[in-house]
């Protein structure tokens, strides 16, 4: 008798977890019950290495396993409370079934993000409440959990975004080229006129920086003086640039790093073609 009592536990758990093919089990006195909605994460895991855990068409060992589940790490989905100490779940060959609770652990529910539809980048903007040294995450979604796919900055001037905003958060275009949503607290509106199509104008001469340091940068503004409002830089990594071939008070036109065009200070550029 106590061979027995050690022995069919341990066959009981070679069969839930796929080391034992089936196991005789008594017959189910009541109706199986329904899958669950599948709103709950859980991971794989209890199990010897090399093993997986049987999913069954019902939270018994009697039933039929449809697919297994292995510990890869991965999360998967399931309903949020067990059966008989069985989950609802849904097998990596993506049918659903019943998997040994033993061998889940419940992680955090699967958390979707809603995009709204993105509006038109009719009107234009700049960075604000942030430090220059400092950037603005923009993200594919109006949530700070979503995926972040650029950035701006200050130096970065006007850019286009949508007129209005949902949820605290606006459609904008990143320094990248890359459209998303930014915190609508760190922009401010400069007007409801997009920016120019082209902002890369042919210009009829080259220059370079002159008296800058390797690891400095020059400030390129939209009109003439540092007054004007900062459109984007030019650090000497840049190499050759292009721009006006005459200066208008001390400032020359030029076409930043960030492919906008705006007004250095002369002094810091050497014209050499």
């Amino acid at each position: 008798m106590r061979i027995n009592r050690r022995v069919i536990p341990a066959l009981a758990t070679c069969a839930a977890t796929g080391w034992l093919a089936s196991i005789p089990s008594p017959a189910e006195a009541s109706p199986l019950p329904t899958h669950q909605a599948q709103t709950c994460t859980y991971q794989v895991t209890n199990l010897r290495t090399g093993g997986y855990l049987n999913v069954r068409t019902a939270p018994t060992l009697k039933a039929q396993p449809v697919g297994t589940l292995r510990p890869t790490g991965a999360r998967l989905t399931g309903g949020c409370t067990s059966t008989l100490g069985w989950v609802s779940v849904k097998a990596s060959n993506g049918r659903s079934g019943w998997a040994s609770g033993h061998y889940l652990r419940k992680t955090t529910p699967v958390r979707r993000i809603s995009v709204p539809a993105r509006p038109s980048l009719a009107c234009t903007y700049q960075v604000a409440n942030v430090r220059r040294s400092s950037f603005l995450n923009v993200r594919t979604a109006p949530a700070v959990g979503a995926r972040r796919v650029g950035a701006l900055r200050v130096s970065d001037g006007r850019f286009a975004g949508g007129c209005t905003s949902t949820h605290g958060w606006t459609a904008v275009k990143s320094s990248n080229g890359r459209s998303g949503w930014a915190a609508a607290h760190y922009l401010r509106k400069t007007s409801r006129t997009p920016l120019a199509a082209s902002t890369v104008r042919a210009w009829g001469c080259v220059y370079q920086l002159a008296h800058v340091q390797p690891s400095s940068m020059v400030t390129v503004y939209s009109g003439r003086g540092a007054t004007y409002q900062p459109v984007g830089t030019l650090t000497p990594a840049d190499g050759r640039f292009g721009g006006g071939c005459t200066a208008t008070q001390g400032w020359v036109p030029v076409t930043s790093s960030n492919g906008r065009p705006g007004w250095v200070s002369s002094y810091y550029v050497q014209r050499i073609g």
